[in-house]
């Protein structure tokens, strides 16, 4: 016997048949989809120094290129064990005072804001605690003398800059400095630390 069932009737049963089974779907599933990173969630920190004329051989801010500038704070990160991280955790405002006191540790004074908002509101720190801790382990690092000039560094030359950096910082571990490069020039160096700013492992 052919169905009474019309057309509209069946598709209107489909879309309800659907809807029930989303509904029916693993809470813990679906609850997994919604989370946000936690702030203090996360394993260490990577300290990112930009190699500046690494980086301004593929970009032109007239801010961070042509004045001689060598390394240049990128950010301080939390960062997971599986080298992921957790970004954006809050909406929280950075304060103007605050802005005003640390701009200066960045090559380009509105890099604040930005790394407040991505890498700051994930550590679990106010504002003026992020940034003085930044402060704090940027200068705890101590440049290697051969490359205390600008210059572009191949990455033929990374390992030899990753030794230089572990005989001017003996405490970092062999593991502890990775190099990051771009059109085989050096544009960043990262540096990593534990949660109470000690160096450490970067695996």
């Amino acid at each position: 016997m052919r169905s009474s069932r019309s057309p509209s009737r069946a598709a209107a049963l489909l879309c309800l048949t659907l809807a029930l089974a989303v509904a029916g779907a693993d809470p813990a599933l679906a609850r997994h989809k919604r989370s946000k990173p936690t702030p203090k969630n996360f394993n260490y920190y990577v300290l990112a120094l930009t190699w500046t004329p690494g980086f301004c051989a593929t970009h032109s801010d007239p801010v961070e290129c042509g004045h001689g500038l060598g390394f240049g704070l990128h950010g301080l990160w939390p960062q997971y064990d599986a080298r992921t991280f957790p970004a954006s955790c809050s909406r929280a405002a950075l304060p103007a005072d605050v802005r005003e006191r640390y701009k200066s540790l960045y090559p380009s004074p509105t890099m604040i804001d930005h790394e407040w908002a991505k890498h700051g509101t994930c550590s679990g720190l106010d504002p003026a605690g992020y940034f003085a801790l930044s402060d704090k382990l940027r200068g705890s690092v101590t440049i290697p003398s051969a490359y205390a000039t600008a210059r572009t560094v191949g990455e033929q030359e990374t390992s030899a800059l990753k030794q230089a950096f572990r005989q001017a910082n003996p405490d970092i571990p062999a593991d502890g400095v990775v190099t990051v490069t771009a059109g085989h020039v050096l544009t960043e160096v990262q540096v990593c630390f534990s949660k109470t700013g000690e160096f450490r492992s970067c695996s």
